[in-house]
C-alpha cells in the first residue's frame, strides 16, 4: 500500500512539474511573439520644452524603454538612452511620445530658421496696429514707424558728407540742442510735424502669438501681438531705435510679396539711421 500511495505521489509530482513547463514554454513563446512584432523605443515620462539640456533629464530617470509595434514606429525614434546623452531638445518632446532624432541636437539649434547673416528680433504691437491678430507665421510684413514732431533727421548720408570726426560732433549737437555749423547743419534739421516712414519694406515672421480668439464672434481679442523677425542687422537696428522713439504699426503684404513696394518720396530719414549711418 505505501508503494503504491508513493508512486501516486511521484505522478502527481511529475503532472504538475509538466504543467508548469507548459505554461512557461507557453509563456515564452507569447513573448517571443511579441518581441517579433514589436521594437524597443524610448520615450519621455513627463513633458520637455524646447531648449531643455537632456543629460539632467536622463540622470533623474525620466526616459524609459516601451515596445512600439513595428508599423507604429516613428522615422529615426531614439531606440537607446546614449543617444540623447549631451544633447539639447531642439523641439518639444511630450510625455509617453517616441523621439525622433530631429528633436535633438548637440549644437546650436535654428529651430525658427533663421537665415545666415539674419538675426532674429522680437516685437510686440497691440490691437489694430497689429493687423488685428490676422499675421501668421511665415507672412511677410511691412513695418511702419510715425515719429513725433521735433525728430532730427538727415537728407543724406552723413558718412558721404563728414569724417568720423565732424559726425560725431554733429550728433553730439543735434542732441544737446545747440546748432551745427557749415554743411552739417544744412543736412540735419527737426521735423515740424509728425511723420511716418516704412522703416523695413518687407521681413518674414518667423513665429507669432496673437491674441486669443474669441469663439463668439470668431475675432481675436483685444491684446498683443508678438512675433520674431528674420532680420538683417541694419533692420533690426533701426527697428529696436524706432520701438523706443516711435509708434509702430504693422502691414501684412500678400502672398508672395517678400519685397514690399516702393517706398514713397521722404523728406530725410529718423535719427536712429543718422546714428546708425544709413546705407
Amino acid at each position: 500500500m505505501k508503494s503504491r500511495g508513493l508512486v501516486v505521489a511521484i505522478a502527481v509530482v511529475l503532472a504538475v512539474l509538466a504543467a508548469v513547463g507548459v505554461i512557461v514554454y507557453t509563456s515564452g513563446v507569447r513573448e517571443n511573439a511579441i518581441t517579433e512584432g514589436t521594437t524597443a523605443v524610448l520615450v519621455s515620462t513627463q513633458d520637455i520644452q524646447a531648449n531643455t539640456p537632456l543629460d539632467p533629464l536622463i540622470s533623474q530617470g525620466v526616459f524609459q524603454t516601451i515596445q512600439a509595434p513595428n508599423d507604429g514606429v516613428v522615422p529615426d525614434a531614439v531606440t537607446d538612452v546614449s543617444q540623447l546623452q549631451g544633447q539639447t531638445a531642439t523641439a518639444p518632446i511630450y510625455q509617453n511620445e517616441q523621439i525622433p532624432t530631429a528633436r535633438i541636437s548637440g549644437g546650436p539649434s535654428n529651430i525658427l530658421g533663421i537665415d545666415e547673416g539674419n538675426i532674429g528680433v522680437g516685437l510686440q504691437v497691440d490691437g489694430q496696429a497689429a493687423v488685428n491678430g490676422y499675421v501668421q507665421q511665415g507672412d511677410n510684413i511691412t513695418i511702419y514707424a510715425t515719429f513725433p514732431r521735433g525728430t532730427l533727421v538727415t537728407k543724406q548720408t552723413l558718412r558721404v558728407l563728414l569724417t568720423p570726426a565732424q559726425l560725431s560732433k554733429t550728433i553730439s549737437q543735434a542732441l544737446s540742442g545747440t546748432s551745427a555749423s557749415g554743411a552739417a547743419s544744412a543736412n540735419v534739421f527737426q521735423m515740424a510735424t509728425d511723420f511716418t516712414v516704412a522703416l523695413v519694406p518687407a521681413v518674414e515672421v518667423l513665429s507669432v502669438q496673437n491674441p486669443p480668439v474669441d469663439t463668439t464672434s470668431g475675432r481675436a481679442a483685444n491684446g498683443s501681438s508678438m512675433y520674431v523677425l528674420n532680420m538683417v542687422p541694419d533692420d533690426a537696428q533701426e527697428l529696436i531705435f524706432a520701438t523706443e522713439h516711435a509708434t509702430i504699426y504693422i502691414g501684412l503684404l500678400p502672398p508672395g510679396n517678400e519685397a514690399g513696394y516702393a517706398e514713397p518720396g521722404i523728406v530725410g530719414v529718423p535719427l536712429g539711421r543718422v546714428i546708425g549711418v544709413d546705407k
